[in-house]
C-alpha cells in the first residue's frame, strides 16, 4: 500500500469518525431533550399533586357540608313538588305573578338528581332578579340555566320572564350506601 493511499485511508477513517460522532451526539441531544421534558413533566404533576394535597382539608370540609346540606330525593314527583312550592312562596314574596308553570323529567347523575321547574312570571325588573337571587343561595342548590325576558306590553313598568331552574339534588340511594360504607 501506498503512502498515498494509506492517508486517503486515515482522511476517510476521520471522515467516518467524525460524521459517526455528529450522528452519535444529535441522537445523544434528542435523548437528552426527552428526557428533560419528561423530568419537566413529573415537576409539574408533583407540584399539582402537592397544592391538592395541601387543600386536602378544605375538600373535605365541602364534602362534609354538602352531605349535611343537599337535599335527599325520595321521589322524582315529591323533589318537583317541593322545588315548585320553594318556587312559588318565593315568587309570592317578590309581589310576581306566575304565568305558567311546567315540571321537567328529572336527569339522574351518578351522584345526583337534576329535578327542573320552568316558570313564566310577571313582575318589576328588580323584583325578578332579586328573587331569581334569592332563589340562587348555596343552600338551596338550584341554578338558572335559561332565562329569556322581555318588557310586558301591557304595562312598559314590568318585565315576563321564563325562568328555567334547576335543583340538584342526592339520590336517596346514595345516602344510603355512604352510611353504610362508613
Amino acid at each position: 500500500m501506498k503512502a498515498s493511499e494509506r492517508r486517503m485511508l486515515i482522511v476517510l477513517g476521520a471522515v467516518a469518525a467524525l460524521c459517526g460522532g455528529a450522528i452519535l451526539s444529535q441522537r445523544l441531544l434528542q435523548m437528552q431533550h426527552g428526557v428533560e421534558r419528561k423530568e419537566n413533566g413529573l415537576r409539574l404533576r408533583q407540584m399539582e399533586a402537592d397544592a391538592l394535597l395541601a387543600e386536602a382539608d378544605l375538600w373535605q370540609q365541602r364534602l362534609a357540608w354538602l352531605d349535611a346540606s343537599q337535599p335527599e330525593m325520595a321521589s322524582e314527583n315529591q323533589a318537583s313538588e317541593s322545588l315548585l312550592d320553594a318556587l312559588l312562596k318565593s315568587a309570592a314574596k317578590h309581589s310576581l305573578t306566575v304565568q305558567k308553570q311546567q315540571l321537567h323529567e328529572s336527569v339522574a347523575g351518578a351522584f345526583h338528581h337534576d329535578v327542573g321547574v320552568t316558570l313564566t312570571v310577571r313582575g318589576t325588573f328588580s323584583s325578578v332578579f332579586r328573587w331569581m337571587h334569592e332563589i340562587q343561595s348555596p343552600d338551596a342548590f338550584c341554578s338558572v340555566p335559561q332565562l329569556q325576558m322581555t318588557a310586558d306590553n301591557a304595562d312598559p313598568a314590568l318585565v315576563v320572564a321564563k325562568v328555567r331552574f334547576r335543583r340538584l339534588m342526592v339520590p336517596a340511594h346514595a345516602k344510603s350506601q355512604e352510611e353504610t360504607s362508613s
